[in-house]
């Protein structure tokens, strides 16, 4: 099966993979496109993928900054009548403020381990975490691969990144100091909620963080909840057990 190229709304550069009902899959930090959904290769079999590498990752073009609500207006565009759309942790950010620019468009949305903390703050299991990343975004280290471990020991402390960063997180760690964190990013709730499409959100069951805004997403916007082991922060990563989740979703 040929992977697509072709280049979308801001630029972006789309990989698209398969036939059938079209998924967008919205990409968090470190890796972009069809890279960060490797494991979702197979659903390819019976839908398709629709990888887009946001602003920076890949052979995207870097505009100057990371910001979800510049994103947001590239995958709005992105976006056909029908689609679902499933995003992970900064990804999610940009993905619920795509979706509500026009919420009749999309089937589902699937959110995983959305670092949108700013929903969950008065959370005690959230709070340090939401002020953590804050505060290391307004008092950046000078050292661009400092920066990156900062961030990833507050996001996954249980799994530390390795001693060699691999190209995709070099790339990302000299973004950083241009980085609008996602517990900025305001979700909208009441959009989100009334809107009639079907949601699903999946945390991986090692950050009582991640799990407290999961639970709190899913509280606010309804919708189902759902918890996937092995994967840390991304459950998809699992592979087949995410997939099997996934397609069981999809075609409730």
């Amino acid at each position: 099966m040929d992977m697509k190229k072709y280049e979308g709304p801001g630029g972006m550069v789309v990989e698209q993979l398969g036939q059938g009902p079209r998924i967008v899959f919205v990409h968090g930090g470190g890796a972009g496109g069809a890279l960060a959904w490797q494991e979702q290769w197979p659903l390819a079999e019976r839908w398709q993928l629709v990888m887009p590498a946001r602003p920076g990752y890949g052979a995207s073009p870097w505009l100057g900054s990371e910001d979800f609500e510049r994103d947001a207006g590239y995958i709005a565009e992105l976006i056909e009548p029908g689609d679902h759309v499933v995003a992970h942790s900064y990804g999610a950010a940009v993905a619920m403020l795509a979706v509500a620019q026009d919420v009749s468009k999309v089937a589902t949305l699937t959110i995983i381990e959305s670092g949108t903390s700013d929903i969950a703050k008065d959370d005690p299991a959230v709070t340090a975490f939401h002020y953590a990343v804050l505060g290391l975004a307004a008092h950046p280290p000078a050292d661009d691969e400092q920066f990156l471990r900062t961030l990833f020991r507050i996001i996954q402390p249980s799994q530390p990144l390795p001693p060699e960063l691999p190209p995709p997180l070099r790339a990302f760690s000299h973004h950083l100091k241009q980085f609008r964190v996602p517990a900025e990013a305001r979700v909208p709730e009441q959009m989100l909620r009334e809107a009639p499409l079907r949601k699903l959100h999946v945390s991986g069951g090692h950050s009582p963080a991640y799990e407290g805004i999961t639970n709190r997403l899913a509280e606010r916007l309804g919708g189902e909840r759902l918890v996937i082991q092995g994967g840390g922060h991304m459950p998809q990563r699992t592979g087949e057990p995410f997939n099997a989740a996934l397609s069981r979703f999809l075609t409730a």
